[in-house]
């Protein structure tokens, strides 16, 4: 942005340059900073706190602020405009506060490019949007994970007891007392493998063992120290896949053999 201050000096903010209408003889580059914070009083006439300048020209982009700082670059200032004959450039006000010279006549003769403070500004707004936008995105689907986890977790436990209980009463119809659950362990390489059916021979052992496997496979299981898994499927390897299979991914405790697992059921396996 271009200014012409008290009609006779060319301010541009983009290069930080003051001249005169004299082929260049009395140019002057301003520093970095120095320029910031003209650019910035100018932007806003009237009174400003030096908290809130220091924020704007040296905070908001990175750089430490201190009164000291601030009360070096109005004395640079100061001086450079007075080779202008301008006198006092910056006023100082009582109880910490700054403003333009209000006698000072400034007209925008150019607006057409943004100042490097300002440009600054807009990247680090557009940057702090998107990291807010992408950490609600993250909590969001982190909230929906956690949601989706318990539910499932709660259904899984269900159709676990659900699967007990229904296996229990068909039993109980079979024998004249009731029994409990009988677990049969399933010998396999690797696992430490329950089922709640008796493996008659050894086809059947085989069978259960590889269907077992699959689903282990599937849903990328391995085998550890400490765990056990109950295994079941309901329609024994028939042409239309496993159908109901339930797989009980469980922490070994010898007092209570499933007090913590993991359930999957689905119903129609395939």
């Amino acid at each position: 942005m271009k200014y012409k201050i008290n009609a006779f000096l060319y301010y541009d903010a983009t290069e930080g340059s003051l001249k005169l209408d004299d082929d260049g003889t009395s140019d002057t580059t301003l520093s970095i900073t120095a320029n910031a914070l003209l650019y910035v009083l100018i932007q806003n006439p009237g009174v400003m706190t030096r908290d809130s300048v220091m924020k704007q020209v040296w905070d908001d982009n990175g750089l430490v602020s201190s009164n000291s700082n601030l009360n070096q670059y109005i004395s640079l200032l100061r001086k450079t405009f007075r080779n202008y004959g301008i006198e006092n450039i910056i006023v100082t006000i009582p109880k910490g506060r700054l403003e333009i010279n209000p006698t000072l006549t400034i007209e925008v003769i150019d607006n057409n490019i943004l100042h490097p403070v300002l440009q600054q500004q807009l990247i680090h707004d557009e940057l702090a949007d998107k990291q807010q936008e992408t950490s609600d995105k993250a909590k969001q689907e982190k909230s929906t994970e956690i949601s989706v986890d318990k539910n499932w977790g709660y259904a899984g436990l269900f159709i676990f007891i659900f699967a007990c209980v229904m296996f229990f009463i068909s039993h109980l119809s079979e024998s004249a007392s009731p029994q409990g659950i009988k677990l049969t362990a399933v010998d396999h390489d690797r696992c430490e493998l329950l089922s709640i059916e008796k493996m008659i021979n050894t086809a059947v052992k085989e069978g259960f063992i590889k269907s077992f496997d699959a689903v282990r496979t599937r849903l990328s299981i391995n085998c550890g120290e400490d765990e056990r898994f109950l295994f079941y499927y309901g329609d024994k390897l028939q042409t239309n896949g496993l159908g109901r299979t339930f797989l009980a991914h469980c922490a070994k405790h010898e007092d209570n053999p499933f007090s913590y697992c993991e359930n999957y059921f689905y119903y129609a396996w395939k």
